[in-house]
């Protein structure tokens, strides 16, 4: 039996294609009713209103507006379907499963691919790596059905993706997506061997990724820095972040542990951006905090991160006075921020 998301999308599909012959339909109409309005005018200018042919066009002018009008009720009718198939289909959707490359492409990143591609060049030859771009009104339907959905839901804008093609199935090539996904905000490349699609899997851990020789100076860690900063972060933010370079590779960083928690980019973007004013050492704890102690909230662990950093003028005592209010808030069961609260206020703490 079809999955309830299989059964949305092709709901979706009839539903988009219905709003299209009503959008049609609706043009049609107004050009009638026009060309209608036209004519009964000319008509009129040259006669008089009591004119039988003025009146036999008058009438038409009535009927061909309350054809519009009809024609638009059904247009809007099924713009409200379309619409509530939409809002079913993308809440029985899995939270964005990152099939969409988020960010701009640019030289930069295509050089990371080249780099990717050469990088597993022993077991993978000729493998073709590129970024898919589909302007708004174009659909890609291959693929599963959540993709198909995905699709047909943001078939409005501009959508990009990663694809690694290849002659016949490899377990590498599902390598390669998980390695370019890491680096790429959590990015789930499409893998094609022949012209069948192959599911990539999650990443199990950066041991299962390859060196990537062009990347292992300072200067490149930080390239690829970037690289995970302009999947979430506005060109402004990377600019003032490249101004304090080890603060760049570390939100980098926490932006790959959030890659791993199912979160959507827009909420990634949301938390980096709470944090992308926090000094490096501080960012050092709150990074500590979120991978190894789960307890608290992503609201407590930013509000005590910014409470410590914005009252101690030495990062590193902001950051050792962050890890003691983690302690004790562990301790007494206090909430995390009215500890930090207290850091700041009491003599004693």
């Amino acid at each position: 039996m079809p999955s309830t998301i299989e059964t949305l999308e092709r709901e979706l599909g009839e539903a988009q294609a219905e709003r299209e012959r009503e959008e049609r339909a609706v043009l049609r109409a107004e050009n009638a009713h026009e060309a209608a309005c036209a004519a009964r005018d000319e008509a009129w200018s040259e006669s008089f209103a009591t004119d039988p042919e003025v009146e036999r066009l008058t009438t038409l002018v009535y009927r061909r507006r309350r054809e519009l009008y009809e024609a638009i009720d059904r247009l809007k009718a099924a713009e409200g379907k379309e619409r509530r198939i939409k809002s079913r289909l993308m809440y029985v959707l899995p939270a964005e499963r990152r099939r969409y490359l988020p960010g701009a492409v640019d030289e930069e990143f295509e050089g990371f691919l080249e780099s990717v591609r050469r990088a597993y060049g022993d077991c993978l030859p000729g493998a073709r790596v590129c970024v898919v771009t589909e302007k708004p009104g174009e659909v890609d339907l291959r693929g599963d059905a959540t993709w198909r959905a995905l699709e047909r839901l943001y078939s409005g804008t501009v959508r990009r993706w990663v694809e690694i093609r290849y002659g016949e199935p490899s377990p590498e090539a599902a390598r390669m997506a998980r390695q370019i996904g890491y680096y790429a905000g959590g990015h789930t490349p499409r893998v094609f061997a022949g012209d069948e699609e192959i599911k990539v899997g999650s990443l199990r851990g950066t041991g299962d990724l390859r060196p990537l020789p062009a990347y292992e100076s300072a200067e490149g860690r930080l390239a690829l820095a970037r690289i995970t900063a302009r999947r979430y972060l506005d060109e402004t933010s990377v600019s003032r972040l490249l101004k304090r370079p080890p603060t760049l590779a570390q939100v980098a960083q926490i932006a790959r542990l959030y890659q791993t928690m199912n979160l959507t980019v827009d909420e990634i973007r949301w938390r980096l951006e709470q944090l992308i004013s926090l000094r490096f050492e501080v960012l050092e704890a709150v990074y500590e905090l979120t991978g190894g102690r789960r307890r608290f909230s992503f609201y407590e662990i930013a509000r005590a991160a910014r409470l410590l950093d914005g009252h101690f003028p030495d990062a590193g005592i902001a950051s050792e006075a962050l890890a003691r209010a983690v302690d004790r808030a562990l301790e007494t069961g206090v909430p995390l921020v009215d500890v930090a609260y207290m850091s700041v206020t009491a003599e004693d703490f």
